[in-house]
Formats: C-alpha cells, sequence, structure tokens
C-alpha cells in the first residue's frame, strides 16, 4: 500500500472530538469531545458501546455547544485494555474500566490536557498547561484468562469475522465487547 485510503467515517458526538486511542488489541476506539462524553466503539462497524459520561453518568442529556467546565480533553487505554484515564476541564481525572459505565476512582488535576499510561501499564502521566506532568500509580490488576484471550483474538481478527465463528452468541458478543 503506497497510500492512506479512508475506510470508515464514525459519527455521533455533538461537539469537537480532541482525542482518540485504540485499545492495545485493536477492536475498540476511544474518542473524547467537547460534547462532554467518551464513547468506546466497535471502529470495525461504526457502533458506539459505550457512552463515558463526565457531566452526568449516561443516559443523560448531551450538551452540544458543551458545558465548558466539562470538556473532555484526553483519553487513554492502559496496556491491559481493561482501563481508560480522561481528562476533564473540570478539573478531575478519571479512571475507569471498560465493564463499567461510572469511574472507578477520580483524582484532582487543575488544567490537564493530555494523559498517557506507560507501556507497561503501572504510571499514568497527565501533562498540563502550566508545563508540568503529574503521575499516578496504576493499580495492580490480573486481568482474567477470558479477557486474555479475547485481546489474543481480537488482535488478529476484526468484528465481522467474530461474528461469523462457529461459537454460541453469547461468546460472540463476549468476544465483541458486547457483553
Amino acid at each position: 500500500m503506497d497510500k492512506y485510503t479512508l475506510i470508515r467515517k464514525l459519527e455521533g458526538h455533538h461537539n469537537d472530538v480532541v482525542a482518540c486511542e485504540f485499545s492495545p488489541d485493536g477492536a475498540l476506539l476511544a474518542t473524547a469531545s467537547y460534547d462532554t462524553r467518551v464513547y468506546i466503539w466497535d471502529p470495525h462497524v461504526g457502533a458506539i458501546l459505550m457512552e463515558l459520561g463526565h457531566l452526568f453518568p449516561p443516559p443523560t442529556p448531551i450538551f452540544a455547544g458543551g458545558a465548558n467546565d466539562r470538556w473532555v480533553r484526553s483519553v487513554s487505554f492502559s496496556h491491559d485494555g481493561l482501563h481508560i484515564a480522561t481528562l476533564a476541564d473540570d478539573k478531575l481525572v478519571r479512571f475507569w474500566r471498560i465493564d463499567e459505565d461510572f469511574p472507578v476512582q477520580v483524582a484532582p488535576l487543575k488544567n490537564g490536557l493530555c494523559c498517557a499510561f506507560s507501556t507497561d501499564g503501572s504510571v499514568l502521566a497527565a501533562g498540563t498547561q502550566d508545563g508540568s506532568v503529574y503521575f499516578w500509580t496504576s493499580p495492580k490488576h490480573i486481568p482474567s484468562l477470558q479477557h486474555l484471550c479475547r485481546m489474543a483474538i481480537r488482535r488478529v481478527m476484526p468484528t465481522t469475522e467474530v461474528e461469523n465463528l462457529p461459537v454460541p452468541s453469547a461468546i460472540v458478543s463476549f468476544l465483541s465487547y458486547r457483553s
């Protein structure tokens, strides 16, 4: 391939999308927007799988104009694919699990702009408007064997191929991050 080719456009946010990141297995895409939302997508089929609301827990009204003190600036997946960190203008860093629709932990951070997990997932770094970088240790978590198998399969198989596997529908749902 000698050029980049557009293959899909995802639509759903109601304001600027300012950050996006793929999960380590490539099966999910997290997008952060000034509409106060982070969406977790299946990028292979263009479906929103989860909504992480920063104004109120979902389902809530979407603020198309944004709520300036809740604009989401950054999103980052941990190396295990189970955790996500987000930064918003409400001076908070939120730590989420992909199987929960509410933050599992919240930490204060003024003027946050970006965040990223270390390659081993043990540390989250967050940059701020004043030129500082803050660090948080991540809790030690051992992913389940089911999740590790799901990540291994999803690294080599897009959703359309997973849906055609000759396995029970509950397994297809799990492999497609729909359960």
